[in-house]
């Protein structure tokens, strides 16, 4: 049995009040705030043509965003858990209020990339406190519930950047993909500071804090720059040179000293008494495949849409939002049907979804009607409601309540680790097989038949994972 204090008990047991509306307001925001960079995907055609540059280099924007993301996520949980959610929370919406502004003003590709660094270490705030803030807005028994609350909030964000990043920037050019998130951010930091309670997430006065793992933090952060970035250099400029070699080889002795380091923290950033958790594990194993799987949708499609059909970012928006719109259907009802069957079923389904979507969008051609591409990403937009509402619920029925910080953390982690992997790993096959079919073949034909096969490498990627947590997956149980 599992006793949770005062401060992490539900905030929601019986009646609604203004307060809880807030507080799920501020969790929601969070949520919203962190998935709104989807527009930037919208905006990348733009920016290799702004910048005068070539489709690998505009990635860094991805890239340099997401491994930093990734590697701040868990020490940002950590802190939570140390100092409380509301002091994170406000200082991810205020960092990102500053980040927005100095992105939308970037001279070059350059500046843009570095700030993308600055506003990564808000949205790794955000994503790894919205989650824990929801979960205590709802009654224990209600988990599934609320974490269909958060994705739905995450596929919200989605909906409303990939709709609107079209015609903002056929009006003001690219940086209004940044700009115009400044109202949202600017509401989310003033709701937050009236909503949020300073102990939400805080022990008992009488019961030791844990104490901030800074060593660990920093070790994580230096192994996911080092392996990510080192893996993305070596696609643009080659394996053997220096940057690469220095980058990879690094990450061996990194990850030495960070296990050495967590070995004897008295609080370590992760600690093994939760990895060692099956539920924990499961649930990072299905967000970690599940959005290696799709990302090829957000960096590979677009190029798809205006060279391959010829298509303007309205389309492109408007194809990329119905996955956003699918996935705000089927959360909630994920959510509520983790807490009637459990959520084993609900995360395999999802999962399994996500491959057929995924499947189908590999079969497009230059001659496909617009249709067709939404038939398929409507799929995997539904897919992902269920898989991430599941493999959320099971999170956060696995770990202790003063740990939710952590948990949502390493959600977070698995999520951008598989997103910039995929960038990494499947963007280096897919020029890979572009080279390959362009020396065999017509030139025109190549871009087409790399991103079938990339898009099949993530369908086999979706039902692999579907297979594995039907098979690892139990239903968490609830504690008093």
């Amino acid at each position: 049995m599992r006793a949770q204090s005062d401060t992490n008990a539900p905030a929601m047991p019986g009646r609604i009040t203004w307060r809880t509306l807030l507080l799920a307001s501020a969790a929601a925001l969070g949520m919203v705030l962190a998935s709104l960079d989807f527009a930037v995907n919208v905006g990348l055609p733009a920016m290799r043509d702004a910048f005068d540059t070539d489709l690998a280099s505009v990635q860094w924007v991805i890239v340099v965003f997401i491994a930093t993301r990734a590697g701040l996520a868990l020490g940002a949980g950590a802190f939570a858990d140390r100092f409380g959610l509301r002091l994170v929370y406000l200082f991810g919406t205020t960092t990102y209020v500053v980040s927005m502004v100095c992105l939308s003003l970037s001279p070059t590709l350059e500046v843009l990339v570095g700030f993308r660094v600055l506003q990564a270490l808000g949205t790794g705030c955000l994503y790894s406190t919205a989650p824990a803030i929801a979960a205590s807005v709802f009654p224990e028994h209600r988990r599934g519930l609320s974490m269909g609350f958060t994705s739905a909030s995450l596929a919200l964000g989605m909906v409303t950047s990939t709709l609107g990043a079209g015609p903002l920037i056929q009006l003001f050019d690219w940086p209004a993909v940044f700009a115009g998130r400044l109202p949202l951010a600017g509401l989310a930091l003033l709701i937050g500071l009236f909503s949020i309670p300073r102990t939400l997430g805080n022990q008992p006065t009488d019961v030791a804090k844990p104490r901030f793992d800074l060593p660990g933090s920093a070790l994580v952060l230096s192994l996911l720059l080092c392996l990510m970035i080192g893996l993305r250099l070596g696609q643009a400029i080659g394996w053997t040179s220096w940057p690469v070699l220095a980058l990879l080889a690094a990450s061996p002795p990194i990850l030495v000293a960070l296990i050495r380091v967590e070995r004897s923290a008295a609080s370590p950033v992760l600690p093994g008494a939760l990895v060692r958790l099956s539920g924990f594990q499961t649930a990072v194993g299905a967000m970690f495949l599940g959005h290696f799987s799709q990302f090829v949708i957000w960096f590979i499609f677009p190029f798809y849409i205006t060279d391959a059909l010829g298509r303007g970012p309205v389309t492109l928006g408007i194809m990329l939002a119905v996955m956003s719109i699918s996935n705000i259907l089927s959360s909630p009802v994920g959510g509520w049907l983790c807490d009637r069957w459990g959520v084993r079923p609900v995360g395999a389904a999802g999962l399994l979804m996500s491959a057929v979507g995924l499947f189908v969008m590999s079969m497009l051609d230059a001659n496909s009607a617009v249709w067709h591409p939404g038939v398929g990403i409507a799929a995997v937009g539904l897919g992902v409601g269920w898989y991430q509402s599941a493999a959320y619920a099971l999170m956060l029925g696995t770990v202790p309540a003063e740990r939710y910080g952590t948990a949502s953390g390493a959600m977070s982690l698995a999520q951008a680790s598989g997103t910039v992997l995929c960038v990494a790993i499947v963007g280096a096959v897919f020029s890979a097989l572009s080279d390959l079919y362009a020396a065999s073949g017509p030139p025109n034909a190549a871009f087409l038949l790399a991103y079938r096969d990339v898009f099949r490498i993530g369908a086999f990627t979706a039902a692999a994972a579907s297979i594995a947590f039907a098979i690892r997956a139990r239903q968490p149980q609830i504690h008093s």
